[in-house]
């Protein structure tokens, strides 16, 4: 019995050893897989407002973000996780301001500024916070595929050119201005403008680099299609951050658990009836079709453990794919 009850105890405090380390690992992420809010705040008379206190809370997950605006009014949140966020303002003799809805993209900066007015004259100032045309604090040329275009948005490519292997969520960055095929017979990658080749291409999962380092071609998928919440293509002048990339960058982020539970399913069904056989099965077998099939199906989902601290999120899928082989 107290040999089971060490064992038990060991298997615990591994358990929880291994928790704490993925917890750490996740906090030392590259930035490039969050986003940032910058922005002033300015009085009634345009005069910077400084120690105002300024709140930034997720409203999928409950985080909450807290700074203090600087002697000239300024304050910035980094390494804030893709979603939507609140940003509210308070200091005494001001009325409350917030600007809610703000949502941020992946690698995204984006300006929220706020004009207090005196306490007494509102009980509130709210804040639209519409999305710029231009990001006046970034140099980068970049596009980012969103969380609608990755659920709408169809793709047939498959990793590395393994037919029905898996859904790649590299396909839909061809939506993104400048980005083609690379037609050289090199690979079956994508490429940026000026490239002749896959050569210098760098994806991240998370902020995590899966590039080989001397080819920089992928060395694994990372996640499918249905496990990626959105991702940012960067085709030119991009950062210093980005070290090892000469080419194309694929930021991605993928899904998560929230305060409340959500998810998916997917199914793609194929039969022969929408294939023809080729000339050297019609040359041995019958005039009917070759048989062949191919099913896709799996699901995703997620939801709390603890609300506004702790979240799970989970996936399944399987591929089957049947066809003969002609020797």
């Amino acid at each position: 019995m107290n040999f089971s009850l060490k064992t038990t105890w060991k298997c615990c405090l591994a358990t929880l050893a291994i928790l704490v380390s993925m917890l750490c690992c996740a906090s030392g992420s590259y930035g490039q897989s969050f986003a940032t809010i910058t922005g002033r705040v300015l009085d009634p008379r345009g005069s910077s407002v400084p120690n105002a206190t300024i709140t930034a809370t997720n409203t999928e997950t409950g985080l909450v973000r807290a700074t203090t605006t600087t002697s000239d009014g300024l304050y910035r949140f980094d390494n804030l996780a893709p979603g939507i966020w609140d940003v509210t303002v308070d200091i005494s003799s001001f009325t409350k301001a917030e600007a809610k809805g703000v949502k941020l993209l992946v690698g995204e900066e984006r300006d929220v500024n706020f004009n207090l007015e005196l306490s007494g004259q509102k009980q509130s100032v709210v804040v639209t916070s519409e999305i710029p045309l231009i990001e006046t604090t970034k140099t980068d040329v970049s596009t980012v595929i969103d969380d609608k275009a990755v659920a709408d948005l169809p793709t047939t490519t498959s990793y590395q050119a393994i037919g029905g292997v898996a859904n790649d969520y590299e396909g839909l960055a061809a939506s993104a201005p400048g980005v083609k095929y690379d037609y050289t017979g090199n690979s079956f990658d994508i490429e940026g403008p000026g490239n002749v080749n896959d050569r210098g291409i760098q994806v991240t999962i998370d902020g995590g680099n899966i590039s080989d380092a001397s080819t920089s071609a992928r060395d694994a998928l990372g996640a499918t299609v249905e496990e990626v919440k959105e991702f940012q293509v960067l085709t030119n002048n991009y950062n210093a951050e980005y070290g090892q990339a000469g080419n194309i960058i694929l930021n991605v982020v993928t899904k998560s658990g929230t305060n409340s539970f959500h998810g998916d399913g997917h199914g793609y069904f194929r039969g022969r009836n929408l294939g023809a056989s080729d000339f050297f099965y019609n040359l041995s077998a019958p005039a009917d079709r070759a048989p062949f099939f191919k099913h896709e199906e799996g699901f995703t989902a997620g939801g709390p453990f603890v609300k506004d601290r702790i979240f799970w999120f989970g996936s399944y899928e399987k591929v089957a794919q049947g066809s003969p082989a002609t020797f």
